[in-house]
This record gives C-alpha cells, structure tokens and sequence, in this order.
C-alpha cells in the first residue's frame, strides 16, 4: 500500500518509535489470538495490510517450537478489516515433521473471514548449494533524506503547500525509510528501492520478532512500484489512479537478520494489465546478503486521459541507481 499514515493508534503508540503493540497479540484460546492494536492509513479502506500480515506471522510462530523459524509467508486479503475492532487469528496446525512444519492463520472479524495465510517453518540446516543475486551498488541510508523530508519537498515541488500534519503522522510509523534515488525518478520506470529498519532496539527480541517486523514492513511501497511507470504524482500525468488495493502478499526469508538495521529492499514490477500489477522485491542486509524475497499483486485501476491501448514496455528489469 503506498500512503501508511496511521489514522487510529493508541497513546502508547504514539509516543513510542517501536512498540510491541504494532505486533502483539492476546492469545484468547487455544491456538487463538486477538490483535490489541490497529492502524488504518488515511483514505484507505481498511487496516494497513503489513499490520496483517506481520500479526498473522506472530500467531502462526506461537503454535511452533523454537527451533523452527519461518521460511515462507503466502496471504491473501479477502476483505477490508476495519480498525473499529480487533482481529481474531485462528491458527491450525495442519503438519508438522521433522524438518518442515506448516500453519494455516485465518484472521477474522465479526465472524467475517478478512484474510487468510499458509506458513512453513524449517528447522535451521546448513547451506551446501547457494547462489543469490548480487545487491545493486546503492548511497548508503547515512547519505539520504528520511520518508517525511522527502514528503516534504515533493509537496513543495508539486502545490507549493506542505502538508504537515500527514508529514508528522508519518513520524509515528514504528519503520523509517529512505527513499534511494534512481533512474526511475525521471524515466518512469517500474522499479523503486528503499532502505528501510525498524525504529528502536530489538536486540533482546528473538527472530520471531525479527521475522513479524520485516513481514509488517515488506508491504511499504511494494504494489506501488506496478505505478511508477505512469508517473501519477505529476500534474502533468495523463493517467488518473482509482483504486490501489493489495490481494495477496508473499514473503521468503532466506537467511536471519536483523529488522532494526538498514535493509535494502528493491523492487521491480514485470507486468501491469487487466485491473492488476505484480510486484517482486528483494531485501538485503548491509553485507549484500539477499534476506528475503517477497511478491505482490494488486488491483490497479485508473483511467487515460488519452486511451491509445499501447503497452508500455522497459527493456531493463533493474534501473541503474542516480548520483547524488
């Protein structure tokens, strides 16, 4: 989901950089567990996905043994959740082996099923056979402007007005980002990279914690980049957004990290068509090691000023990154 500015939070929300509350959970009965804090983005429908997602993961991860850690997360949103009540995460343990567990998370509301996700769990094993790709040559985080300065001087570019009050509300987000320049800015690409952590210490917090937190943050700006191409923030645009809205959400944890150090994560979108685009990111820790990899598709709709029913097409799949 592009815009994540929390419409409803509690005080203790608001007054601390990361809080617990973004991900905890009352487990309720067996195998049960209840939201205890909900956020909804400004204009938005229903509840931040990312929330969703990062909560179904912690439900899941409670029902499996310590030595199993998360390996992949596939969600699918059926319906909007609405901040006016909490969402109930029903877990079911549908295997459990030796090397691999799986869990089945139905969240609900109202008795209303909103969401659904598969989890698998493996349990740690040395890595024989590896590759991965290599993480693009990006400004280290330390050489670029926050999310709300870069906010800031895109409403000033755009109306001449700054919106303040949407800038501050982005400050309460328990995520900071960085927004990486590329050649995408100015050429339309479909691709968009950011650097992204967790505000807070969460050293004492265990890979559970870790692995919720990135699951909650992978939803930032990743359907998004299927829009980069039409350039919509531009006045100039002639296409006009309608509907922005995720329908699924998988991620892929590779290796363990850490989710409040910097971690690049780059995204790329193939394909936008038929009232849906994809997106795929990959997400590296400062050693350029790829953590994990997600997917996303959304519905996209909007309309052409101009209807040629031409495809745009990009011969590269990566934009090479911008000098500062």
């Amino acid at each position: 989901m592009a815009e994540l500015t929390p419409e409803h939070a509690t005080d203790d929300a608001n007054t601390l950089p990361f809080n617990e509350r973004t991900l905890e959970l009352e487990e309720v009965g067996p195998d049960t567990f209840l939201s205890v804090d909900l956020w909804r983005p400004k204009g938005n429908r229903g509840v931040f996905g990312g929330q969703v997602i990062g909560q179904a993961l912690s439900a899941a991860g409670k029902t499996v043994d310590s030595p199993y850690r998360c390996n992949s997360l596939h969600c699918y949103f059926l319906a909007a959740g609405t901040n006016a009540e909490m969402i109930a995460y029903e877990v079911r343990r549908i295997r459990q082996g030796s090397s691999y567990c799986t869990r089945l998370v139905v969240a609900k509301q109202s008795g209303r099923v909103i969401f659904i996700a598969t989890a698998s769990f493996q349990r740690p094993e040395p890595s024989v056979l590896q590759h991965q790709y290599r993480m693009p040559a990006v400004p280290p985080p330390e050489a670029l402007i926050s999310r709300e300065e870069h906010m800031r001087r895109q409403q000033q570019k755009e109306t001449g007005v700054v919106d303040e009050d949407k800038i501050s509300e982005l400050s309460m987000l328990p995520v900071e980002t960085r927004a990486v320049p590329t050649s995408a800015d100015k050429h339309g690409l479909p691709f968009n990279a950011i650097w992204l952590r967790a505000k807070g210490d969460m050293s004492a917090l265990g890979h559970q914690h870790h692995q919720s937190m990135l699951a909650y943050a992978s939803d930032f700006a990743l359907i998004s980049t299927a829009l980069r191409p039409f350039q919509l923030e531009s006045r100039k645009s002639r296409y006009q957004l309608s509907m922005l809205v995720s329908l699924d959400h998988t991620i892929w944890f590779h290796e363990p990290f850490r989710a409040d150090e910097w971690l690049l994560y780059v995204m790329e979108s193939p394909r936008a068509a038929g009232g849906r685009g994809l997106a795929i990111g990959r997400i590296y820790n400062r050693d350029g090691v790829l953590v994990a990899s997600t997917a996303q598709e959304g519905v996209v709709r909007g309309s052409d000023r101009e209807p040629d029913n031409k495809t745009l097409e990009f011969t590269n799949s990566v934009a090479p990154v911008a000098k500062l």
